[in-house]
């Protein structure tokens, strides 16, 4: 069998958004694919006839990524088809296309003068919106000139100033709208400096739910319920209370993924709640000792979908036990099961419950759209079956162990294809993001690819990672302590594991918390024998003033600011132990990463080349924190070929 390739990337198709329609017939869902060529991704919309299985591709202009149903046979989605459609000059415009999924063409529907981000409808030809609006933007009856040349300026004025994935952001908020299409009447509904995270429909009700603020964004949230007819809206929450997660409306009201912060802080998980309109009281349904949402980390998924649906007062939505994201039902009356099981990673879901389909992610396997039919999950396409059957897959070996504090991690270790017993093989230990995620056994390219080319590939959810409690992913204060013990306890185990592997030829890989803990390694063992360090955090009191989330999530991490305890901020970073550093480290950064700005890298690559350390640093232009996931696929293979270039310059003996 062909070994998996660093190329072999063009040619996964990605999976998401599946939709049921109304009368549950028929489910819509979205495939991507890379082009080389145009260094994009190429998405369409696909049609399945839930009592045949037979599937069709509806949409075949390469662009459309999300859609919703109008009704049983018709979708909308937003698009731009011509040069009509586009908006002018320093103007906003959203074009909406309907599609009968019985044959024929796209036809505009609508047009809305805003940068729709997300739609649903209402009925009667009404919808809700939300939309990006910059608080801050130039009057329209400005000079021309000098509106053009606004954008050679960046204004700030609270924090957080810039956002991963969306630039500056100071002053932009995420509004809430209605949008009636008999009349192009457009209707804001949230307030002004409200930023709206999410928000769910029924007809006679918009939930939405976000924060308010001006200056400094807080931590704690609100949810409130607008009624369409009356026009009144209600406040779900008491002010400064919770953190608020995904919310959705309920026959009874609406149910609410909230967190108090306390004990386990701004990180700690969210709990159900439920809203009664009847009553205006709210109450806790159910404590949660697992995260809402896949947290499983892969890099084979683009786009996203539904985690949570409620039909009546039943609600449904993902959620992940260690490394496994599946299903889950709260009933009406508050009791919690498991309703979907699934050895893999759900992504997203639909359900009218009696029927549910969902795109999983399989062990071992790729991303595919499922059914649930007689309590089992069934694939109903194929689209990554040909690349799975081509290509040698390394099955993830589950190798946990239990730590020197009787802790149990666990592990995996992904053996190169024909493993001789009697050969000696380079390996490389991947360490995950987060650090509240996890890794699980899906297919996972980049490791993959690292198989492929005859390296031995292991990896482990030491403690911090998400999905074994509150307490196992606490690592506030502790950063580069247990958590670092767990991964050099985890080598050591695979190590006796595995005698085939050179000890002189082991290397190390992470991104973004990973990024962080490949270079506290650098400051701590010789162990390893190269380094590549990714999207990483160096020196944390920088981080705070720097990072979109350095105010928050640095603060609760670290358990001080630079005022109140530099010097414990300072003790965790791994700057600090820079002059201790003696292995070949590879840098990569995106230019326009603002989670874990550029800085971050540049000063722990200034250091090496002061200690006289190898190092090289790769800079990305174009790219953000999410490069190594949803990246220009160019430039996703360049940021593979240069880890695989240096893993094999100081881990290949010759």
């Amino acid at each position: 069998m062909k070994n998996v390739t660093m190329r072999d990337l063009m040619d996964i198709r990605f999976l998401s958004e599946p939709a049921l329609s109304p009368d549950g017939a028929h489910t819509a869902f979205v495939s991507s694919v890379q082009s080389y060529d145009d260094n994009d991704y190429k998405s369409c919309i696909h049609l399945i006839d839930n009592a045949t299985g037979k599937s069709r591709q509806l949409t075949h202009a390469g662009k459309e990524r999300a859609f919703t149903w109008l009704d049983n046979r018709t979708l909308l989605f937003a698009a731009e088809r011509g040069e009509a459609d586009k908006p002018a000059e320093f103007a906003e415009k959203t074009c909406f296309y309907r599609l009968q999924i019985d044959g024929g063409e796209a036809c505009k529907l609508f047009e809305i003068d805003k940068n729709v981000n997300t739609i649903i409808p209402l009925g009667a030809d009404k919808y809700a919106f939300t939309a990006t609006v910059d608080l801050n933007a130039p009057a329209p009856d400005m000079d021309k000139t000098l509106r053009a040349d606004e954008k050679d300026y960046h204004v700030l004025e609270e924090v957080p100033f810039w956002a991963n994935g969306r630039g500056y952001v100071s002053r932009l908020r995420n509004t809430l709208y209605t949008f009636d299409a008999a009349t192009g009447n457009v209707e804001r509904i949230s307030d002004e400096f409200f930023n709206v995270s999410g928000f769910d429909c029924d007809g006679t009700r918009i939930l939405y739910a976000g924060t308010e603020y001006r200056d400094r964004i807080t931590p704690y949230g609100q949810a409130r319920i607008y009624d369409v007819n009356t026009r009144a809206t209600q406040d779900l929450l008491p002010q400064d209370t919770f953190g608020v997660g995904d919310v959705i409306l309920t026959a009874g009201g609406a149910l609410l993924a909230l967190s108090t912060f306390k004990p386990w802080g701004l990180c700690q998980l969210h709990d159900l709640y439920r809203f009664d309109s009847a009553t205006g009281e709210l109450h806790l349904a159910h404590a949660l000792d697992m995260c809402i949402g896949p947290d499983v980390l892969f890099d084979c998924s683009y786009g996203g979908g539904r985690i949570m649906k409620a039909i009546g007062d039943d609600v449904y939505f993902i959620a992940q036990r260690a490394y496994r994201a599946e299903i889950y039902r709260l009933s009406a009356a508050d009791e919690l099961t498991k309703c979907v099981a699934f050895d893999g990673c759900v992504l997203a879901f639909d359900t009218d419950g009696s029927y549910t389909t969902f795109v999983g992610h399989p062990a071992n396997g790729l991303g595919e759209l499922y059914a649930v039919k007689a309590g089992a999950a069934e694939p109903l396409t194929t689209f990554n079956s040909a690349f799975l059957a081509e290509h040698y897959v390394a099955k993830a070996r589950y190798i946990p162990f239990t730590n020197s504090d009787g802790v149990q991690i666990d592990g995996w270790a992904l053996e190169p294809q024909d493993f001789d017993p009697d050969k000696r093989y380079p390996a490389i230990l991947e360490i995950h993001g987060g650090p509240r995620c996890a890794y699980g056994e899906m297919f996972f390219h980049e490791m993959q690819a690292f198989v492929g080319s005859g390296y031995l590939v292991f990896y482990c959810n030491p403690r911090g990672s998400e999905g074994y409690g509150e307490a196992f992913a606490d690592l506030r204060g502790r950063y580069g302590t247990v958590d670092y013990q767990d991964l050099m306890e985890f080598t050591d185990h695979v190590l006796e594991l595995y005698p085939q592997i050179d000890r002189s030829a082991i290397g190390a890989a992470g991104g973004s918390y990973g990024g962080f803990m490949c270079n506290w390694i650098e400051g701590h063992t010789d162990r390893f024998a190269a380094i590549a360090s990714q999207r990483s955090i160096s020196n944390w009191v920088a981080d705070f003033g720097s990072s979109e989330i350095g105010f928050t999530f640095d603060a609760n991490e670290m358990g001080a600011d630079p005022w109140t305890g530099m010097e414990k901020m300072w003790q965790q970073s791994p700057l600090k132990y820079a002059c201790n550093a003696r292995t070949p480290i590879l840098f990569i950064h995106s230019l326009g990463d603002y989670n874990c700005t550029v800085d971050q890298g540049i000063e722990m690559f200034a250091a090496m080349k002061y200690f006289g350390v190898p190092a090289r640093m790769c800079l990305f232009e174009g790219e953000n924190h999410s490069l190594s996931r949803s990246g220009k696929p160019r430039h996703r293979l360049r940021r593979l070929s240069e880890m695989m270039n240096w893993f094999d310059r100081y881990l290949k003996k010759s």
